[in-house]
């Protein structure tokens, strides 16, 4: 197994196809993600922002509904505590007359109070609600009246310690007796009789424990609770849990909503739960099935797309393995008409060019042609290609340069389309400086910032003629034998002048120290790789203008090396000839 993914990894590793493929499907699957994510977070978020407003739209209407019988309650005691039995019973309860008389007036006012009170409770039953339990009168030292002494008050004495806000306005009570909601009011003696604002007892009303929630609200059990400020529970739809403190912690996964009435110091919790779970499920899953299937259909089309750029790249990669053998083939089947094609157009081009020449060298003029033969089969030597194409191959791996790789094989099909074009063998300085722009620039993003250059140029010097391709081999030693052997790179600079009417053009760049890689004088500089290249230049320049001028190089204590190359002014004329 271990051999198996080996051999992959090997294979993946060597195939520009496959590594391509893999990143640029990796390029389209990570904003998929990002895109899919994102859209699920946020419908998520909108599908419970929706479900949390509705909710709170339910709670509303079931608190205000909630509130309505508190109010009522509250008015209907007021009326109650000034009903005449119940004010004629308070005043003549604190007397001490024992009187036979007094005595059964005393039982026929009981009687009364019972009687209205009874009255009182079944029309709040039928006007408020059946949740009604109770009406209670209690006495100054905590008698309880009720109509049915079954069942009374369990703490008469809390509902007269009871803090109001409004001595005559009822107040509900932050607490429960004997598991029922209570109101609570103070009577006072009325002006028709007795002493008014005098404190003669208190009126309360008691609701079923679960009855109030129950006619008015539609929850599910264990959702709604009516509560004090203290998180005591007054009302819950388990008797068991008034009484005690809520807990909302225990119910971490639901939605807590929570509201105050208007009429008493109580708040309504609802514990909801949206049930949007199953709608953000089947989002999530939409969204991984959009993602999949966006990132498949660009796998598919990228294997099609990249295939036609490879293919061709793989087929010119073998040949120049033959040509480096001096076996010079031309590559059949080009189907495109991309800058890949282009550069398979300029090598067959300059394969059939290179035999030509080689024929045409070896039978005239051999010793005389003999430095532009080596100089046209340095520019055309396979090497360069090969390099340039694996170069190719190496920023294709790295995301931040692979948007490159277009514009490389752009420039290195022009460099081609430059080397083989029809024409003669000068072309103006312009071009030539333009042809040094696009070589420079391919190594420039090879090197990135090791490497920087800059040319110049004069406006009246464009036109002068130059031999083709004369400064390629004296930039490319700037760049072998200098920028690529610096640590921190350099700068190569290219500049082109006039002195004593001769065409001057000088090319700088730093190099390693002397005792490094150089020798420690100006012709030992010749012996470590300059000197092919330069005696090339100087070849071709003896051969059109003379042995007076050349290149010369040289080297200052600043480790700055400069080669200056002279020749004659002549003007450039597009004559057509081979």
């Amino acid at each position: 197994m271990d051999h198996f993914f080996a051999n992959f990894i090997n294979a993946i590793r060597s195939k520009l196809f496959y590594k391509m493929l893999i990143i640029y499907s990796l390029l389209t699957l990570v904003p998929l993600i990002i895109v899919s994510t994102t859209f699920y977070i946020r419908s998520s978020q909108l599908i419970g922002k929706k479900a949390t407003e509705d909710a709170q739209q339910t709670f509303a209407a079931a608190a205000t509904k909630m509130d309505e019988p508190l109010l009522a309650i509250k008015k209907r005691l007021l009326e109650i505590g000034d009903r005449e039995p119940v004010q004629s019973y308070l005043n003549l309860y604190p007397l001490t007359d024992t009187s036979a008389i007094n005595v059964d007036y005393r039982t026929n006012l009981l009687g009364s109070v019972k009687d209205t009170l009874q009255v009182e409770l079944v029309e709040l039953r039928r006007t408020v609600g059946p949740f009604v339990d109770n009406i209670y009168v209690v006495t100054p030292d905590d008698q309880v009246i009720s109509i049915d002494g079954s069942r009374s008050l369990r703490y008469a004495s809390a509902f007269r310690l009871l803090p109001f806000e409004f001595e005559r306005v009822p107040e509900w009570a932050f607490f429960t007796d004997d598991k029922r909601m209570a109101c609570d009011m103070k009577i006072y003696g009325s002006a028709k009789g007795g002493e008014p604002n005098k404190l003669l007892g208190q009126l309360v009303v008691t609701l079923s424990p679960s009855g109030l929630q129950n006619t008015y609200t539609n929850f599910a059990p264990d959702t709604f609770y009516i509560i004090s400020s203290n998180n005591i529970i007054l009302s819950a739809s388990d008797p068991n849990d008034i009484g005690n403190v809520l807990d909302v912690q225990k119910s971490e996964s639901q939605l807590q909503i929570q509201q105050k009435s208007q009429y008493a110091d109580y708040h309504y919790i609802w514990l909801s739960t949206p049930g949007t779970d199953k709608i953000v499920e089947k989002q999530a899953v939409l969204s991984v099935a959009i993602t999949l299937f966006a990132w498949l259909a660009v796998l598919f089309v990228t294997y099609f797309i990249l295939r036609r750029v490879t293919d061709p790249i793989q087929r010119l990669t073998k040949l120049m393995r033959h040509a480096e053998k001096e076996e010079y083939q031309i590559i059949q089947d080009i189907g495109t008409r991309d800058e890949i094609a282009m550069l398979c157009y300029g090598y067959n081009r300059l394969v059939l060019k290179t035999k030509d020449l080689i024929e045409k060298n070896y039978k005239s003029e051999l010793v005389a042609r003999e430095a532009e033969l080596k100089s046209i089969r340095m520019y055309i030597n396979p090497h360069f290609l090969y390099n340039t194409l694996e170069y190719i191959s190496i920023m294709s791996q790295n995301p931040n340069k692979a948007w490159y790789v277009p514009d490389v094989v752009h420039k290195l099909s022009s460099i081609f389309r430059f080397s083989i074009m029809p024409g003669g063998k000068f072309v103006s300085l312009e071009t030539e400086f333009a042809f040094t722009e696009m070589y420079l620039q391919i190594h420039k993003y090879r090197f990135g910032e090791r490497m920087h250059f800059t040319l110049a140029l004069p406006e009246m010097l464009r036109q002068v003629a130059m031999p083709k391709l004369i400064l390629q081999p004296l930039v490319e030693n700037a760049v072998i034998h200098g920028i690529d052997r610096l640590h921190d790179g350099g700068r190569i600079e290219i500049e082109a002048k006039e002195e004593d009417f001769l065409l001057v053009i000088t090319i700088r760049n730093p190099a390693p120290p002397v005792d490094s890689s150089y020798g420690r004088s100006t012709d030992q500089l010749t012996k470590k790789g300059l000197g092919s290249g330069l005696d090339n230049v100087n070849m071709r320049i003896h051969h059109y203008f003379g042995n007076q001028y050349g290149a010369t190089l040289s080297r200052d204590a600043e480790g700055i090396v400069t080669v200056k190359l002279q020749m004659p002014i002549q003007l450039w004329e597009d004559t057509g000839e081979e």
